[in-house]
């Protein structure tokens, strides 16, 4: 529908959902597990939340198995939307669903029909059979469900209303009547103004684009390392080293690559998180202009801030052309030789993190561009 991009432009999406393993055997529940959910984020999630500009994420692209890191629980309190999919009951997604029902925000809940957890249903849950027509149909839902939030409707469950009225513990009175009691000057408090946080955007912007470069370096420098081993690699066929040099020639690329695959995955984390924070900034700005109760002077101040973040979010719809490019080629590699694929999966896992940062990026662009037009 007309306007649905712009519901959920700039927003994040969180996805609790069971995760299983790919590694596993198949048949196995824990492959069974991985497959369902990979599926069920082709083919329901991913295309919902696409449809309303929505940047979704999943739990398994920033834990490692068995932990439940800083990022999840971050997410599960910040995050605009969160749709969790509770077929199965699994524990991790009930337990991260309860953590999220403690907050204000929209919560979303998709099970299929006869495999939900007994203590939920009574809490609004599309549901849905796993065939095409099925998925289909639960698409179809939580769009309608996506639209109806976003737009400001919905009910707020109960547990939420609770939790966010909760009672006032005696100490906390005590302090609360002493803070009265301080002269009014004494309460402005030292939060950052309006000046503090333009300027703070500055030099964000500033850190995020040597950032951007400092990757775009990082990944020249690695695909000149592949190039340099697949010249050994028709070298090793030339001087007649069949498949063995092949291997040889494999493990050398990976104990070149662990290295900086290493550092690009922790530099796309950081890089992915100061996104976060610098799209709080983006939001701030478009806000003020949307208000427009600045003076002159001050909103143009806010304009020129505003045309950096779109210039950054132009820079990002570029930087994504080639890192998916790059993990395209990473990923082709896959079935080359299992001796390559440790540094592989680190290189793809970064990439991909990268690439996230870049979209949340992107999704800048449009809400800036209306604020100033």
């Amino acid at each position: 529908m007309d306007g649905d991009k712009e519901l959920g432009a700039g927003k994040t999406c969180f996805i609790i959902s069971p995760i299983g393993s790919k590694l596993e055997p198949a048949g196995t529940p824990g492959r069974t597990r991985y497959e369902e959910s990979a599926f069920m984020w082709e083919s329901v999630i991913l295309p919902a939340c696409e449809a309303f500009g929505l940047t979704p994420i999943r739990a398994d692209k920033i834990s490692d198995a068995g932990e439940i890191p800083d990022q999840i629980f971050t997410y599960l309190r910040d995050a605009d939307v969160v749709i969790a999919d509770v077929s199965h009951a699994n524990p991790n997604v009930m337990y991260e669903l309860g953590l999220r029902h403690s907050r204000p925000g929209i919560t979303l809940q998709i099970g299929e029909y006869k495999l939900l957890p007994f203590d939920v249903t009574t809490i609004r849950t599309i549901q849905f059979n796993r065939t095409e027509a099925g998925l289909i149909g639960a698409k179809n839902d939580l769009q309608d469900a996506l639209r109806t939030a976003l737009s400001g409707g919905g009910t707020p469950l109960r547990v939420t209303s609770i939790w966010g009225n909760a009672p006032v513990p005696p100490e906390s009175r005590v302090a609360a009547d002493a803070e009265a009691s301080v002269a009014p000057e004494e309460q402005w408090g030292t939060e950052a103004g309006s000046v503090d946080i333009l300027a703070d955007g500055e030099r964000a912007i500033q850190n995020i684009s040597e950032v951007m470069g400092d990757t775009t370096a990082l990944i020249a420098s690695i695909g000149q390392v592949m190039a340099e081993h697949t010249a050994a690699i028709n070298d090793s066929d030339s001087n007649q080293g069949g498949f063995a040099g092949r291997v040889l020639v494999a493990r050398k690329l990976n104990a070149a690559l662990i290295d900086p695959a290493s550092t690009f995955e922790s530099n796309s984390n950081a890089f992915y998180e100061d996104v976060l924070t610098l799209g709080e900034m983006a939001a701030y700005v478009v806000d003020r202009l949307n208000r427009n109760d600045d003076d002159d002077a001050g909103r143009e101040d806010l304009k020129t801030l505003a045309e950096h973040f779109i210039k950054l979010a132009l820079a990002a719809d570029t930087g994504a052309v080639g890192s998916t490019t790059f993990r395209e080629s990473i990923r082709g590699l896959r079935s080359f030789s299992k001796d390559l694929r440790p540094s592989l999966q680190v290189l793809d896992r970064a990439v991909s993190r990268f690439l996230e940062g870049l979209g949340v990026m992107s999704a800048w662009r449009a809400p800036l561009s209306e604020a100033i037009a």
